[in-house]
């Protein structure tokens, strides 16, 4: 750099610096706005949130349930007999609330073991809903409305072209443990048997059997039988009353089997008293004056019951069953 170029002089120009005083009576002030307050409960998201929180309550509420009716067939699949009675009780005679198909599996397991004698028929179960079935016959089952379990019995028939419906031969009581059978389906059976032909004298026969298994196995499990037409583990000695009226005709033709066959004898004394004689010390007595008809039935110390002393009698039949 030359000298002529180190004697420029720099001249410093000092700018003022202006202030802004607080004081000053021209100031502008600035105040902040106040923003109004947001309501949470106006908020969309908010009730979103909340809407989506109730179906979570709702998803748990009905998850627990479902959990909680998952561990009660649990239950139920592991109970021994004992415990399906406590729950036939619980859930159907005391109507505490449980699920449909818990209710469907109870009927189910408590059934089956009520009917776990037929298992040497082939006791199982049906495609009809409710329904069990056996070599012999179709079992179903209902609770009727006094909360009693009904087993009703659909018997198989000599020919197809015959076709009968269910009877509801069973009735189990589960809080006074009794069991009653139906007099009036089993005189039904009868008819069935000896009127219509629907079913044969064998099949009559091995039906009875396998019936008093049942009520030999419901006397196992603590239940009282009650008297009935089907019990044979007694010998017999009652009084029937018949709905029949026992006209000339069926006294013709009991006087004409009784003499055909020498184990028989037909006595009458003069007021119309009737008593009929069968082999082994039975007999059939009865009173025409009396309205309606009393039966006095007596198998000495023959174990059976009243089906099967007329499926083995069967021209005694007319005097308790009607022809049509």
């Amino acid at each position: 750099m030359s000298e002529k170029d180190t004697d420029v002089t720099v001249e410093v120009v000092k700018k003022q610096i202006l202030t802004v005083d607080e004081q000053s009576s021209d100031e502008t002030t600035y105040e902040a706005t106040q923003q109004p307050a947001v309501d949470d409960t106006a908020d969309s998201y908010y009730l979103f949130k909340e809407q989506e929180h109730e179906e979570i309550l709702q998803y748990i509420q009905s998850a627990e349930e479902e959990l909680a009716d998952l561990k009660l067939r649990k239950l139920l699949i592991e109970a021994d007999f004992d415990s399906l009675l406590d729950g036939y009780n619980q859930f159907f005679v005391h109507d505490t609330a449980i699920s449909a198909i818990a209710r469907a599996n109870l009927l189910d397991y408590f059934t089956y073991e009520l009917l776990k004698p037929l298992r040497t028929i082939e006791l199982a179960k049906a495609d009809a809903f409710n329904t069990w079935q056996t070599k012999h016959f179709l079992t179903n089952y209902r609770v009727n409305d006094a909360h009693q379990l009904v087993l009703n019995f659909k018997m198989n028939v000599v020919d197809n072209r015959f076709e009968t419906t269910y009877l509801p031969l069973i009735v189990i009581d589960t809080q006074a443990m009794k069991v009653t059978v139906s007099e009036k389906d089993v005189l039904e059976l009868i008819r069935l048997w000896h009127v219509e032909k629907v079913f044969s004298r064998n099949q009559l026969s091995l039906i009875n059997y396998d019936l008093n298994s049942l009520l030999t196995h419901f006397k196992s499990l603590g239940f009282e039988v009650l008297p009935n037409f089907l019990d044979n583990s007694n010998s017999l000695l009652v009084h029937l009353t018949t709905q029949v009226t026992i006209s000339t005709y069926i006294l013709d033709e009991i006087f004409i089997t009784t003499m055909e066959d020498a184990d028989y004898e037909f006595e009458k004394d003069e007021d119309q008293k009737y008593t009929i004689l069968l082999n082994q010390n039975q007999s059939v007595s009865f009173d025409l004056n009396q309205t309606p008809v009393m039966l006095t039935i007596d198998s000495n110390t023959r174990k059976r019951s009243i089906l099967d002393f007329f499926t083995h009698y069967p021209f005694l039949v007319p005097l308790i069953v009607k022809a049509s």
